[in-house]
């Protein structure tokens, strides 16, 4: 296999990137989307808890966070981290949306109030479940996925001669953003047929599957380790 395009926000894209090369491929980043601080200010009232389920959330928070004194729950080491690298630390930090959930039914049984720290674009998991137990939740958010203007010169160039052989698909909206900026830059129809769609998810290989494209492979679960086994297997 000669190059995968790696079509993810450009810091999570490196990341990615060299992942590859580890695993012995070749990359191109071509960031389809671009992460900006939304600049909302952070409310001063009491909590009982602040929730967060990306590092992203807490990078972006303006100085308001060193004035929260409620205790933080967090999905993920890395928001963890992120929270620890603002100075703060975390009271409990769960391995997904479902055991935060489980955590926070077990210590707060009465309705609570909540500051959830969120992106613009996020499913409703954990909002749902709060308001479903009755409890009052704040949501800020901290950040926005702006769509990129337009493809990458090398992205570009690279479609148009045929030289990327597949592409990593995160989730349905950057899956959309990209065809739409590769259908403006004049990609050739072999962007549907030949090259090899590797989606994170049924959800993602939908939007690709509307587009016509032919040959989409879908992670066994909804994590880079899964999705780079599915590019792996089609490489052979």
């Amino acid at each position: 296999m000669r190059r995968v395009l790696v079509t993810r926000a450009r810091e999570d894209a490196e990341r990615t990137a060299e992942e590859l090369r580890r695993r012995g491929f070749a990359s191109l980043i071509a960031p389809v989307l671009e992460i900006a601080a939304s600049g909302a200010p952070i409310p001063t009232e009491t909590f009982d808890a602040i929730l967060a389920t990306s590092a992203r959330a807490i990078t972006f928070v303006g100085e308001g966070l060193a004035a929260l004194r409620a205790p933080f729950f967090v999905v993920g080491a890395k928001t963890a981290q992120a929270l620890a690298a603002r100075g703060a630390q975390a009271e409990a930090s769960a391995p997904d949306v479902a055991a935060l959930t489980a955590l926070l039914q077990s210590r707060f049984a009465g309705p609570s109030r909540f500051l959830y720290l969120a992106g613009h674009d996020r499913k409703d998991d954990l909002e749902s479940f709060l308001r479903a137990r009755g409890h009052a939740a704040t949501v800020v958010e901290t950040y926005e996925a702006r769509a990129a203007p337009a493809l990458g010169g090398e992205a570009i160039a690279a479609l148009i001669a045929d030289e990327i052989d597949a592409v990593l698909h995160y989730s349905a909206r950057s899956a959309s953003i990209f065809l739409a900026l590769a259908d403006a830059a004049g990609a050739p129809p072999p962007l549907r047929a030949r090259i090899a769609h590797l989606a994170l998810s049924e959800e993602v290989a939908r939007v690709l599957r509307e587009a016509g494209c032919a040959e989409i492979r879908v992670a066994a679960a909804p994590d880079q380790a899964s999705l780079l086994a599915a590019l792996e297997a089609v490489s052979r």
